[in-house]
């Protein structure tokens, strides 16, 4: 179980990290013990997330109010199992590459960045996502500040690339792009897999 002070350092270097503030790496425990407690900041994600769900299936009725809405446990666990699996996938993929791409030894660095920065990434789209649910945003607004959100988050993910790895400028975009790639085929696949059930 992560402690609240556990929970406060490691949020306070996210953020920093978030500003670009210099030395925020240091705020992150990356012992080997911290690395793996860091995958419990899923938890922290959870709220966010379904907020952001509940968001897109209101929207997508609102688009076209005949087509079925996705509900009950096959709704749940197609979304369980597509947060879960979106946690995993970069890290698991990443450990594979890491030596021949010669990120092996700021690895550990980046995993623990990357989980506590999702805490801060999901927020906005948390935000809007109840902004949405309690039908005070709707239609292309909605739409509008997603897009601004995704954004700021794409923005986000290059800076924890960059300044954990200590890689150049492409080589952060790359793993941006990766990492959007992993996460929109896993959509997808699962959208597929749930669309036949």
């Amino acid at each position: 179980m992560l402690t609240r002070e556990e929970i406060t350092r490691a949020l306070t270097a996210a953020w920093n990290l978030f500003l670009d503030r210099p030395g925020a790496m240091r705020g992150f425990d990356v012992s080997v013990e911290g690395f793996w407690r860091s995958f419990a900041a899923v938890i922290l994600v959870v709220p966010s997330y379904a907020l952001a769900v509940l968001a897109e299936r209101q929207l997508s009725a609102a688009i076209d109010p005949a087509a079925p809405v996705p509900e009950g446990i096959s709704f749940l666990l197609q979304n369980a199992l597509g947060l879960g699996l979106d946690w995993v996938a970069l890290p698991l993929i990443l450990a594979l590459v890491a030596r021949p791409l010669g990120i092996a030894r700021h690895y550990p660095e980046f995993v623990v960045a990357r989980n506590w920065g999702a805490v801060i990434a999901a927020v906005p789209f948390g935000v809007i996502g109840l902004l949405i649910v309690l039908g005070l945003v709707g239609g292309e607004l909605a739409n509008i500040l997603m897009f601004a959100a995704l954004i700021i988050v794409l923005r986000y993910t290059f800076l924890i690339a960059r300044r954990a790895l200590e890689v150049g400028l492409g080589f952060a975009i790359g793993i941006v792009v990766l990492d959007f790639l992993v996460s929109l085929t896993l959509a997808l696949a699962l959208d597929g897999v749930f669309a036949t059930q």
